[in-house]
């Protein structure tokens, strides 16, 4: 698979120190997330592995193969099985200005209403669907308000390359972060994932079973994935030998 990309799996154990790293920084960051379908996704396109500051690994299947034969990850999500919960209190507790932007605009409007009921702090200065026609007008929208952090959940490669545009046109430094499905997992459930779910790792069972796309996802991509990147690793490490 593709080299460069490898390199920028972080462990998630590192997400704390990553983030607020990224709160310190005098340029915008942007962090994202990857699991077997948006690695894909992504390794085709050297601007979104270039322009993404920090990739974690969404899933058990990803660290599982990376840590076959590079450096050992852990996984880091954004939902509450991992980081989100600890990454939107501390933007409460610190009142930073968060500007929340995807899924559909009734999903979007239900998840903010939800994320504040669980985080009364949380300042949303913006919100809106993830369908925009122009980055321009939503970034100057943005510049208004002194954005301290976006959370973009559009899907892959949607939200990284939205991501990236903000990161280079945003005035003021800012953390954005993709966050996937947890919009719109939010607005269908406040805390998405069974107990039982997180507890044994079966986030993907869960996704198969409430929606089709997840379900093509698995069927069709995961295989195809599973297989080129443990033949390409296995073809770039007999040839170092």
């Amino acid at each position: 698979m593709n080299q460069n990309l490898n390199t920028k799996l972080l462990s998630g154990e590192v997400f704390t120190q990553t983030s607020n790293q990224a709160f310190e920084s005098k340029h915008s960051t942007v962090i994202s997330f990857l699991n077997p379908f948006s690695y894909y996704e992504v390794a085709k396109d050297d601007n979104l592995i270039n322009g993404v500051d920090y990739y974690f690994s969404d899933g058990s299947l990803l660290c599982r193969l990376h840590n076959l034969f590079l450096p050992k990850i852990t996984r880091a999500s954004f939902d509450y099985s991992s980081i989100a919960g600890t990454f939107l209190q501390s933007v409460a507790d610190t009142n930073k200005r968060i500007a929340i932007i995807g899924a559909t605009e009734e999903e979007n409007t239900l998840a903010v209403k939800v994320l504040k009921q669980q985080y009364p702090g949380l300042n949303v200065v913006y919100h809106r669907n993830g369908y925009i026609e122009s980055n321009e007008q939503t970034a100057s929208e943005l510049n208004k308000l002194d954005i301290d952090v976006v959370l973009v959940g559009m899907g892959t490669p949607y939200q990284e390359r939205f991501s990236i545009y903000l990161k280079d046109n945003l005035k003021d430094p800012a953390v954005i972060i993709t966050c996937g499905g947890f919009l719109t997992q939010t607005s269908i459930k406040p805390d998405y994932y069974h107990p039982l779910i997180k507890k044994f790792g079966l986030r993907w069972l869960q996704r198969i079973v409430m929606h089709k796309h997840v379900r093509d996802r698995v069927l069709k991509v995961y295989p195809k994935f599973i297989f080129s990147y443990l033949s390409t690793m296995i073809r770039t490490n007999t040839a170092k030998k």
